[in-house]
């Protein structure tokens, strides 16, 4: 009762306000009312006229400030009671009790509300009871087309996204950026394929693994039917799946694996034609329920030949008194141990066990691939892998007769799968034939086979391959041309390229690909041209092992381009080793001889808030940061454990704004917290602290990886010794702001950074003392950012350092004598500062004679 509070107008984050069927009087302030322009979505209050006297208890002062208007009392002249949810209605629309009355203000004819019940399901039974998440999508929706020309089409594919956000606590998602505003659904968080929701359809749909809670609305499917992707994986989706996912007439791959689904799988799944890959694992279905036989059809057509479905997982190992899921060996191509892992206490701790794949049930082709693995196998345990994806289609296709293959065959099919799982194949522009039952010289853009079926040309260029080169790349031993030229792929080079035997052109070009220029090249004792330029390499050189294939007489390494243009080059490269250099504002360029049409598609793995920063050429896949966080729960043990290591600045967990209390809370609620040791604790908490300290209000350019339950040594930017200690972060010229925070030392515990590159960015604020803990550092590059006040002693403590680079900032003061010691009687190379005397910009005093290498 009473006035409404004017001080709720101070929650400025506030989505929803729902004050209606109370006894407030008088006005809604104003300032509640100034929020509607901003986060608030919905504020239903008392405002429809009362029916015995025609006037509403409470009046808004402005034209949209309320969205929904309650009449407050029953039809009988009492209080309502209509706060509560009626009950369900059935699937004909009958049953249920009549619409809670309200009046939605831009909706007062319900037109919009009829268009879209005569659309829905069940009738549009859902719209009256203003508790679900379709009342909530329509109310939002009313607003949201305001002043829009939205086509009907274009009007349920938002309808349907906005029950899909309602229907899983999407306030309370991991990632949700421009979700519910105004912005273009194509640039929506985890949605991709398209630019132009007016003109093209949403290709795919990709919320793995962030925090989806609550049951899968049908308006998805049935407003969404020409979805090419669906990842719905790793969350807490509950309920049946609904019958209407037989809707989705041009669906390609299917994951709902690693959730709480109930019930039984429905027979609509065999509708989807056109489906490849379905993975329903670690889920709760009805236990000893039969795999629909519509679904198993999918794998096989009548005359024999292989059917659409190559892949096909669910929780049937076992026999019929303990498996959830009963699936012939014809049918399911991979088997999972029970159901759903996670629980009341982490409903989203739900990864898969204990698989075993029919077509290899001895494990004979499993343990082939793993003796030949790069990495050991490591990779091969994980089911939700590129390599375990690969392996699963090598052996479950039908008609892949990989029985007849020899091992070099075998591998070459596999290495090509890996690398269609691992780039986003389902998103390449031309794929003709990959996956299927052909030889894989057949394939689209396998260019050249040589007689015994082996591969030795492969172009990929500008196909829209996003992702990390697999290691397994490297099965392909004979191939002697290898084109991967303006794609998105990201991530280090491996070193595992020095493996090719008869490799003559390697073409790796405008990609974002970071790290070294491996010294293994160097083996490639037949290679004649590699181009590496336009790339996101910083601070390297082409290594001299590379540079000595070059030959006077021509036979060798007679072309090498690389981004190494200008006195502050990004990559070093000797002019008697690279023919044509490139700067970081450089055009991306096809080699010499190149005539074909330069195709830079969309990237469909990263969608995000905007297209993110475009070099002409390429597109750089955006980045996409956290904005709204599930309610984590506090660990007072690891907080104990976190401020023992927090020497000078424990008060920073005391603070629950502050980045540092936001991280913990990161990792204590992270999936896989309990299996990381007591290291690797620390160094996820400084590396994410100093994640969110750069990413105040700006996301930075590209952030793959950071900040999710993924090993660091995958995030981009970081590179790891073989005990996942740090060994570097490079991350020039990523758009990283804000302040670096002290827990970086924790970062660096480990002791093994050798070099920090942060240069090119516009991180301010004064130097942290803590950089001077990180003993190791070798190479520290700060350059070109806003740095203020005066630079700190600590750093004379980093007896190791061979390159510190702090000019282009705004420090002031003279440089500390403990840093020039390192000049005259360590291994300090190259200090350079803004120390010019005849600048009057440079604010830095710095002696050339006994103390700075160079001042600018």
């Amino acid at each position: 009762e009473g006035d409404i509070p004017s001080e709720i107008g101070t929650m400025k984050m506030l989505q929803k306000l729902t004050l209606h069927h109370n006894e407030f009087t008088g006005q809604v302030p104003n300032e509640l009312c100034n929020l509607r322009d901003g986060s608030l979505h919905f504020l239903w209050v008392d405002c429809s006229p009362l029916p015995s006297t025609n006037v509403p208890k409470i009046s808004c002062p402005i034209e949209n400030c309320c969205s929904i208007c309650f009449e407050g009392y029953d039809d009988d002249g009492g209080p309502s009671t209509g706060g509560s949810s009626p009950p369900p209605a059935n699937a004909d629309g009958s049953g249920g009790t009549k619409d809670t009355p309200h009046s939605v203000q831009n909706d007062n004819s319900s037109d919009l509300k009829t268009l879209l019940s005569s659309a829905s399901h069940n009738g549009g039974a859902s719209l009256l009871d203003i508790a679900s998440p379709q009342f909530h999508a329509y109310a939002w929706l009313v607003e949201d087309i305001i002043g829009k020309d939205y086509s009907n089409e274009r009007t349920f594919q938002r309808y349907a996204l906005a029950t899909l956000y309602f229907g899983t606590n999407g306030v309370h998602w991991t990632k949700s950026d421009n979700w519910l505003t105004n912005a273009d659904e194509c640039i929506w968080y985890g949605i991709s394929g398209c630019m132009n929701a007016a003109k093209e359809k949403i290709i795919s749909l990709e919320l793995k693994d962030n925090r989806l809670e609550g049951e899968i609305p049908p308006e998805l499917f049935g407003f969404l039917p020409n979805v090419v992707v669906l990842n719905l994986a790793t969350n807490a989706l509950t309920g049946e799946i609904p019958t209407e996912i037989g809707m989705l007439v041009d669906i390609d791959i299917l994951e709902l694996a690693e959730n709480q689904l109930t019930g039984y799988i429905p027979t609509e799944l065999g509708d989807l034609e056109t489906v490849s890959h379905v993975f329903l694992q670690s889920n709760n279905f009805e236990n000893g329920q039969t795999m629909p036989g519509e679904v198993c059809d999918l794998r096989s057509k009548e005359d024999g030949g292989g059917g659409s479905l190559t892949l096909l997982w669910a929780d049937c190992r076992g026999d019929a008194s303990d498996a959830y899921v009963l699936c012939d060996t014809m049918c399911c191509t991979t088997c999972f141990s029970g159901g759903a892992n996670g629980d009341e206490e982490n409903p989203f701790n739900g990864e898969s066990d204990e698989a075993v794949t029919h077509a290899d049930s001895e494990g004979n082709v499993l343990a082939t691939l793993k003796k030949m693995a790069p990495d050991g196998g490591v990779t091969l345990d994980d089911s939700l892998s590129p390599q375990f994806k690969a392996y699963s289609w090598l052996v479950g296709s039908i008609n892949s007769s990989y029985e007849s293959l020899s091992d070099v065959l075998l591998l070459q099919r596999y290495a090509f799968a890996t690398l269609y799982f691992g780039t986003a194949g389902h998103g390449w522009t031309e794929k003709t034939n990959w996956l299927a039952s052909r030889d894989v010289c057949d394939w689209a853009l396998v260019a050249e086979c040589n007689g015994g079926k082996v591969v030795t040309s492969l172009d990929l260029h500008s196909n829209n391959l996003v992702g990390r080169i697999p290691l397994e790349i490297t099965h392909l031993r004979l191939i002697e041309i290898l084109d991967l030229t303006d794609n998105e792929l990201y991530g280090s080079v491996p070193t595992e390229f020095g493996w090719f035997e008869d490799l003559e052109i390697l073409r790796l070009g405008g990609n974002l690909l970071t790290g070294n220029i491996p010294s293994e090249l160097g083996n490639l004792s037949t290679l004649h041209e590699l181009y590496i330029h336009v790339n996101d390499f910083s601070g390297i050189e082409v290594p001299a092992e590379v540079c000595a294939l070059r030959s006077e007489d021509g036979n060798g390494l007679s072309t090498v381009w690389a981004d190494c243009e200008g006195d502050w080059a990004l990559v070093y490269c000797d002019e008697s080793c690279c023919d044509q250099c490139f700067s970081d504002d450089s055009d991306f360029e096809f080699y010499a001889g190149y005539t074909g049409d330069v195709i830079t598609p969309y990237p469909t793995l990263f969608p995000t808030a905007s297209a993110g920063t475009v070099v002409p050429g390429r597109n750089y896949p955006p980045t996409a940061s956290p904005v709204a966080a599930a309610p984590s729960l506090e660990n007072e043990e690891l907080k104990t454990y976190l401020l023992g290591h927090m020497n000078g600045f424990e008060d920073r967990l005391s603070d629950t704004s502050s980045d540092a209390y936001q991280a913990y809370l990161w990792l204590a609620n992270t999936r896989g917290f309990e299996e990381l040791d007591d290291f690797r604790k620390l160094q996820r908490f400084g590396l994410v602290t100093f994640f969110k300290s750069t990413t105040p209000s700006l996301d930075w350019k590209v952030s793959n990886r950071w900040q999710t339950h993924e090993d660091e040594c995958g995030w981009f930017g970081i590179s790891c010794a073989i005990d996942n200690t740090v060994t570097e972060i490079s991350l020039p010229s990523n758009r990283l702001s804000g302040t670096i925070p002290p827990e970086i030392a924790l970062a660096g515990l480990g002791g093994e950074i050798g070099k920090l590159n942060l240069s090119g960015n516009n991180i301010g604020g004064q130097l942290v003392d803590e950089i001077g803990d990180l003993k190791h550092l070798e190479v520290l590059d700060l350059r070109a950012n806003d740095f203020i006040g005066k630079i700190p002693t600590s750093l004379g403590k980093l007896n190791k350092l061979k390159s510190l680079l702090l000019q282009d900032n705004d420090f002031t003061g003279d440089m500390p004598l403990q840093i020039c010691s390192l000049v005259m009687d360590g291994d300090l190379e190259a200090l350079v500062a803004d120390c010019d005397a005849e600048d009057a910009f440079s604010t830095v005093n710095c002696d050339m004679d006994t103390c700075c290498t160079e001042c600018d």
